[in-house]
């Protein structure tokens, strides 16, 4: 079954739509319950995770627009997963913030996404972003917890970058050395592939 943010199932076998239910709804969610999120599923169910996107597929349980306000109360999620999807959205700071809304305190973000110098990040016309590495330094910034985290904030807990291929694995030498420099000086000749970062929300 496929919610909208405008209707809730009475019955569903599925434990991660009961979840959502809970979560969706203004009672207040069961101690202990953890609500886990992939956002901008497309097809992919992951078990464990409610599914949402903004276009139906067998994946996706509940049915909302990711450039708008998500429908989970506040404090209610656990982990939000974005694997590739971050690039896709028109305004990544309203995003976070929007995550930031509805997670708890210490829940996790994970992104997944095409580091700049992949093809993978170019090729795709519906990428409007390509990070970086150090992309997501953005907002542990105090002076942009404003408009990305109502005046709280992140803390990036940890960031990974893969590499395919020969020349590759010499990239991967030189950013083991040092990220920056291989940034700045070396990351058109030996690319990268995948950016994934791990966010710690931080509420209190």
């Amino acid at each position: 079954m496929t919610l909208t943010s405008n209707s809730l199932p009475s019955a569903d076998p599925d434990p991660a739509v009961a979840a959502a239910a809970r979560s969706a709804s203004p009672a207040p969610a069961a101690a202990g319950d953890d609500l886990r999120v992939n956002l901008g599923c497309g097809g992919k169910r992951l078990p464990g995770f409610l599914g949402l996107d903004r276009y139906r597929t067998p994946a996706v349980d509940v049915l909302a627009d990711l450039t708008g306000t998500l429908p989970f109360r506040d404090g209610s999620v656990a982990e939000i997963l974005l694997d590739n999807v971050i690039e896709h959205m028109p305004d990544i700071p309203a995003l976070m913030r929007e995550m930031h809304r509805v997670c708890r305190h210490d829940a996790v973000i994970l992104i997944r996404t095409p580091h700049f110098t992949s093809l993978a990040s170019w090729r795709d016309p519906t990428h409007l972003h390509h990070l970086s590495y150090f992309s997501m330094d953005h907002f542990e910034r105090p002076g942009v917890a404003h408009y990305t985290s109502a005046g709280r904030g992140f803390e990036v807990l940890e960031r990974r970058l893969s590499f395919g291929g020969l020349l590759g694995q010499i990239g991967r030498l030189i950013y083991l050395i040092s990220p920056l420099a291989y940034e700045k000086h070396w990351c058109f000749v030996f690319r990268a592939s995948t950016l994934t970062f791990r966010v710690r929300v931080i509420k209190d």
